[in-house]
């Protein structure tokens, strides 16, 4: 029988519900674990991470999240199940890694592609480690991450056989693309905005994917509508694969939330009026906490920590009603495709 998998055990598609696909209970980088000044209490964090959710299950009948932190930006499997049982929503958390430039620690540099692909493989099937230490806590889901990992150095370098991905991340790409095959698991992407001037990296995952035997249509592109690109996006579609709405109501890379979500909201029209309804999901790449100790100038508040958990729902889905967008199309992408895309 179909499957989700969250952190707290399996549940049925058809009770996934509401589902946000891209989120972070806990965001952090790496490193900062070894810094006294970032280290927080466990207890604290849960409750008040579970209390912003709450309020969000009541006013907005969210029931189920993606809990998108790679394992070196501070993934914590029993912090993501403490919250999702203090909170009563569905978690699922992802294996994989981030950007080779923020990511991907020597360990796995040095490991090919088969080590990578089982490592994913017992993540999902028998739980995953944390300092030190192995859990029986599953993921439900597999992240790949190309590109400069932020918006710092413009678009991404070429990399090894003409794509932006440098040799590790292509090897990540390879084993994920071999997992899925195995195991038919959502794989959830990280694109660089700025890349999709150049080329269209969503298309060069797919290709790599697609070369080790994953299915295109459990393959969900992120942030490719940041800097958004209309035949890119048909490209995308055409492919068989899905796009993931993200950023909504945090401005990466654009002038204001509202010039984005203008974006945004318009090419989901233009994409549903191709026939790709059924090829896109919501979300927005918040961060619940981020630790990484007192803010400063050099390290402020990120703008995906202040959306607020409602904005959603307030403000870019009125927008979308306004351009005819429906009710019955908003529950196909929020409640629909993300049950169909994360059953397995």
């Amino acid at each position: 029988m179909p499957k989700i998998r969250t952190v707290l055990g399996d549940i049925a598609p058809e009770d996934a519900g509401v589902t946000l696909t891209h989120e972070h209970i806990l965001y952090a980088n790496p490193g900062v674990e070894f810094d006294r000044k970032a280290a927080f209490d466990f207890d604290t964090v849960a409750d008040e991470v579970a209390a912003t959710i709450r309020a969000g299950m009541a006013d907005y009948h969210v029931k189920t999240m993606v809990d998108m932190t790679a394992c070196e930006l501070g993934r914590h499997p029993k912090l993501i199940a403490e919250v999702a049982r203090r909170s009563g929503l569905q978690i699922l958390a992802i294996t994989g890694f981030f950007p080779e430039r923020i990511g991907i620690p020597y360990h796995w540099k040095v490991q090919d592609v088969g080590y990578i692909r089982d490592h994913f493989l017992a993540d999902l099937t028998e739980g995953m480690a944390f300092a030190h230490q192995a859990t029986d806590i599953k993921a439900g889901a597999i992240k790949i991450a190309t590109g400069s990992g932020d918006d710092h150095g413009g678009p991404s370098p070429d990399g090894p056989n003409g794509t932006h991905m440098t040799e590790y991340e292509e090897r990540i790409v390879r084993a994920a693309g071999q997992a899925q095959a195995s195991l038919g698991i959502c794989i959830n992407t990280h694109t660089e905005p700025q890349d999709y001037a150049l080329r269209n990296p969503g298309i060069e995952q797919l290709d790599l994917l697609e070369a080790e035997g994953a299915d295109p249509g459990k393959v969900i592109i992120g942030h490719a509508l940041v800097n958004p690109n209309m035949d890119q996006l048909l490209d995308i579609c055409r492919r068989g694969a899905n796009l993931q709405i993200d950023h909504i109501g945090i401005p990466w890379q654009n002038p204001s939330a509202e010039a984005l979500d203008e974006a945004m909201a318009n090419c989901v029209v233009e994409l549903t009026e191709a026939g790709y309804l059924d090829r896109m999901v919501f979300t927005y790449d918040r961060f619940f906490h981020h630790c990484r100790g007192p803010v400063t100038e050099e390290e402020p508040d990120m703008l995906n920590e202040r959306v607020d958990f409602g904005y959603m729902f307030d403000s870019f889905l009125p927008r979308l009603a306004k351009k005819g967008f429906t009710e019955a199309e908003v529950d196909k992408v929020l409640i629909d495709n993300p049950a169909r895309l994360l059953a397995f």
